[in-house]
C-alpha cells in the first residue's frame, strides 16, 4: 500500500499530473460554483440560501433577527446576518452565486494555505489533492446547502499560518472573523492561551467585539444591536435534555456528529430522528441526561490532557502543522452541533497524514480506517451516522496525529 502511495505521489507530481490537477480543480470548481445558481433559476430549489437571504433581507429592512415566539429562523452570530445584507441587497440569484464564488475562493485558499502550512523546501501537493479527493462530498456539500464551512477552514488555516510567522494580531483577528460567521471557532482561544500567543488572544476578544458589539450599531442602532447579541446568546448557548440550541428536534439525531449528539444518542433514549414516526432508538445503555454530561466532561478532559501531553515544547514547522490539524479536529469534535458539511475540516488532517505515511508508514494504517468509515457513511448514510462514523473517523485522525507529536517530542528529548 505504501509502495501504491509513493506511485501515486510521483504521478501527481510530475509535470503532466499538475497540469492534470490543475484542470480538474478548475472543471470541478467551475462546476460547483455555477450549479447552485442554475439550479436554482431552473427550479426554485435555494436549501440554506433561503435562510441566508432572509437574514440579509432582515437586516436590510430593520427587523427582528431573532424572534421570541418561535426558534430563530437563523441561527448564526447577528454580524452574519450583518455581512449577508450586501449580497440580499441584489436579489436571491445574485446571493446564491456571490456565495458560491465566495466557497470557490475560500477552497483554493484551503489549498494554498495547507501547502504553505505542511510543505518542506520541496513543495508536495500530491498528499493535499489525495486529501481533497476524500472530502470532495463535503467541499460539495457545502455548495449544495451553502453552508460556510470551506470559509471558516481558510480562515483558520490562515490564522494559523499567521501564527507560524509571528504575525499574532492578524490570527486572532482572522479567528474572530470565523467566530463572527459561527461561534464555535472561539475554541480556538484556549489554545492560544496554554501556547502563550497573548497578542493573538487579546486581538481575537477585541476584534470580536468590534465585530459583534460595534460594526452593527451604524446599521442597527446601539438599542438593536445590544438585543441581538443578547437574543442571540440566550437563544444559541442552550444544552438541556430536551435538545441543543435552537434545533432541539435535531440535535441528538444521527445527523450531529458531535460528541454531544453521539453520546446523548448512545447513551441516553432519544430518538435518531427528525420527525420519530415510530421513534427510533440506538442507546446501548440508558443512563440519564447528567451522567451522559459526566461522560462527555470525562471525554473533554481525557482528550485536552492527550493533546498537552502530545505536543511538543520546541516545534519543527512539520511539528506545527500536525499540531494545527489536531487542534482543528479536537475543535470540530466539541461544537455542539456538527453535521456533515462541516466535516470538510478533514482536508487538511488528511493531508498531513497522507504525507507522513510516506515517512512513518504506521500513519497510513490510521489514515485507511478512517477512509473505511468515511466509506460506510457513503454506503449507508443514516446507519453509520447513528453510530458516530463521522465523529470515530475525525478521532482516529486525532489519534494518529496525537501519536506523531508524541513520537517528535520523544526524538526532540534523545
Amino acid at each position: 500500500m505504501i509502495a501504491w502511495l509513493r506511485v501515486l505521489t510521483e504521478r501527481l507530481e510530475s509535470p503532466r499530473g499538475r497540469l492534470l490537477i490543475r484542470v480538474l480543480l478548475i472543471t470541478t470548481a467551475s462546476t460547483f460554483t455555477f450549479l447552485p445558481f442554475v439550479r436554482f433559476l431552473h427550479s426554485g430549489t435555494d436549501m440554506d440560501y433561503r435562510t441566508w437571504f432572509d437574514a440579509g433581507r432582515t437586516v436590510l429592512r430593520g427587523g427582528e433577527l431573532y424572534p421570541h415566539t418561535q426558534n430563530f429562523p437563523f441561527m448564526y452570530p447577528p454580524t452574519c446576518a450583518l455581512l449577508l445584507a450586501g449580497p440580499a441587497f441584489f436579489g436571491k440569484p445574485a446571493l446564491i452565486l456571490i456565495l458560491s464564488s465566495l466557497n470557490t475562493m475560500a477552497w483554493i485558499l484551503c489549498i494554498r494555505f495547507s501547502s504553505a502550512l505542511i510543505s518542506e523546501p520541496r513543495v508536495q501537493n500530491a498528499p493535499i489533492v489525495i486529501a481533497n479527493f476524500i472530502v470532495i462530498p463535503f467541499v460539495w456539500s457545502s455548495y449544495h446547502l451553502g453552508q460556510p464551512s470551506l470559509v471558516l477552514l481558510a480562515l483558520m488555516l490562515g490564522a494559523f499560518l499567521s501564527l507560524r510567522r509571528d504575525r499574532e494580531i492578524l490570527a486572532g483577528t482572522l479567528l474572530a472573523l470565523a467566530a463572527a460567521i459561527k461561534a464555535f471557532p472561539l475554541l480556538a482561544i484556549f489554545y492560544l492561551v496554554y501556547r502563550r500567543y497573548w497578542m493573538a488572544a487579546i486581538s481575537l476578544v477585541v476584534a470580536l467585539v468590534i465585530l459583534l458589539l460595534l460594526l452593527p450599531i451604524p446599521f442597527r442602532g446601539w438599542h438593536q444591536t445590544l438585543n441581538d447579541a443578547r437574543d442571540w446568546q440566550r437563544g444559541m448557548f442552550r444544552y438541556e435534555q430536551g435538545g441543543i440550541a435552537q434545533r432541539p428536534e435535531r440535535g441528538y439525531t444521527w445527523k450531529n456528529q458531535s460528541i454531544f449528539g453521539l453520546a446523548n444518542r448512545l447513551l441516553r433514549q432519544v430518538s435518531v430522528d427528525e420527525e420519530p414516526d415510530p421513534p427510533a432508538y440506538a442507546n446501548v445503555i440508558d443512563l440519564n441526561f447528567r451522567t451522559v454530561n459526566i461522560v462527555i466532561i470525562a471525554s473533554a478532559l481525557l482528550l485536552g490532557f492527550s493533546f498537552v501531553a502530545a505536543i511538543p515544547r520546541q516545534r519543527a514547522p512539520e511539528g506545527d502543522a500536525c499540531e494545527f490539524a489536531a487542534l482543528l479536529i479536537l475543535i470540530l469534535i466539541f461544537t455542539p452541533l456538527a453535521f456533515g458539511y462541516l466535516f470538510v475540516w478533514l482536508m487538511f488532517p488528511f493531508a498531513i497524514l497522507i504525507k507522513r505515511s510516506l515517512e512513518v508508514p504506521a500513519s497510513l494504517i490510521w489514515v485507511l480506517f478512517a477512509l473505511a468509515l468515511l466509506t460506510a457513511t457513503a454506503i449507508a448514510p443514516r446507519f453509520a451516522q447513528i453510530y458516530g462514523s463521522l465523529f470515530f473517523a475525525a478521532l482516529l485522525l486525532y489519534l494518529a496525529l496525537a501519536i506523531d507529536l508524541r513520537r517528535e517530542q520523544n526524538l526532540i528529548a534523545k
